[in-house]
């Protein structure tokens, strides 16, 4: 009995496929099996980092941000805007002032800031050679919030939270 073609190849019978199915099959299911522990596997291990990371940023804005003392106290920052420029940075001005508590620190610097809005100091087109430059247009409220150098940063804004969503700490006025 001779199990082979006239080409030399044996002959497939019936049982022998269904053999050779079913080995592919199992290991099709096996490698299915393995891809999806694997991803579930790599899932688990990047979401654990994910939040690992999450955990330890919330804790180090936590800590940068916690409310500060003006350490800076010769320069204030007049901020024109409640958000940060596009760059990352603060738009506004400086002024210099000297002064001695905290609480001092803030209502002076609000009346600083308070003066250079008034004169247009803090308005777009502001010419600072020119003697003609229109009155400007005082913000109803202002935050002051500490820049990371420790000078007072007065924000136009109502919002008592402002200071964190710019990224500054809120000022410790020691109560």
């Amino acid at each position: 009995m001779n199990d082979t073609l006239d080409d030399g190849y044996p002959e497939m019978r019936p049982g022998r496929e269904a053999a050779i199915r079913s080995l592919v099959l199992d290991q099709l299911g096996e490698s299915r099996e393995q891809k999806a522990r694997c991803r579930r596997r790599r899932w688990f291990v990047w979401g654990g980092v994910g939040l690992l990371t999450v955990g330890i940023g919330a804790t180090a804005a936590g800590i940068v941000l916690q409310s500060q003392t003006v350490s800076n106290d010769e320069l204030v920052r007049c901020l024109i805007s409640d958000e940060r420029a596009g760059d990352g940075s603060y738009p506004g001005a400086m002024a210099s002032v000297a002064l001695d508590s905290d609480a001092e620190r803030a209502l002076s610097a609000i009346e600083i800031c308070t003066m250079m809005w008034e004169q247009g100091a803090l308005e777009p087109g502001f010419d600072p050679t020119s003697l003609k430059n229109a009155p400007g247009e005082v913000p109803e409220a202002f935050v002051v919030c500490v820049m990371p150098d420790g000078t007072a940063a007065v924000v136009p804004s109502s919002q008592p939270a402002i200071c964190s969503r710019l990224g500054l700490a809120p000022l410790d006025t020691g109560d």
